[in-house]
């Protein structure tokens, strides 16, 4: 098969895949919670919004699987291009570590009376938190160091 044809093929692939997902999703939005006043149970059918989830969750673990796959025969077939890379792979390794010393768990107040407040998961929130404070001043670092960078090229360069 030639490019064009395989092209093809996987934009249809794409298509049906995406078509599936809107359907799936549209079907669950029509879902609402019904429940028994007495008991405080779910009476409506919850399998819409399950089906539209698990879809979701499938979907996304094929991608991250290709993801891997095309990027190891990528650094199989040239190795010298995955150095930078690599590199930033090491630096954002360093940023989670670095939110990792930084979370706290908290595990006193209304958080903790939460049905999954497990240490674990409040561990995990806490590094995802922090990573992300990490990674935004970062970011505003960069964009005001880019910032004074190309004012004093402007400035001086003339």
């Amino acid at each position: 098969m030639n490019n064009k044809a395989i092209s093809l093929i996987i934009n249809i692939l794409v298509i049906v895949l995406g078509v599936i997902g809107v359907f799936l999703i549209a079907n669950a939005m029509g879902y609402s919670e019904v429940k028994d006043p007495v008991t405080e149970e779910v009476l409506s059918d919850t399998s819409a919004v399950s089906g539209a989830v698990n879809y979701s969750v499938v979907i996304l673990i094929i991608a991250l699987s290709a993801i891997a796959l095309f990027t190891i025969f990528a650094i199989i077939i040239n190795p010298k291009r995955f150095i930078t890379t690599a590199i930033g792979i090491v630096i954002f390794g360093l940023v989670v570590l670095l939110g990792y010393s930084m979370a706290n768990v908290e595990t006193s107040g209304p958080i903790a009376e939460l049905e999954d407040a497990t240490k674990t998961n409040l561990l995990w929130g806490g590094i995802g938190i922090k990573t992300t404070f990490i990674l935004v001043v970062i970011a505003i670092g960069l964009i005001i160091l880019q910032g004074v960078r190309s004012l004093t090229g402007y400035l001086f360069n003339k």
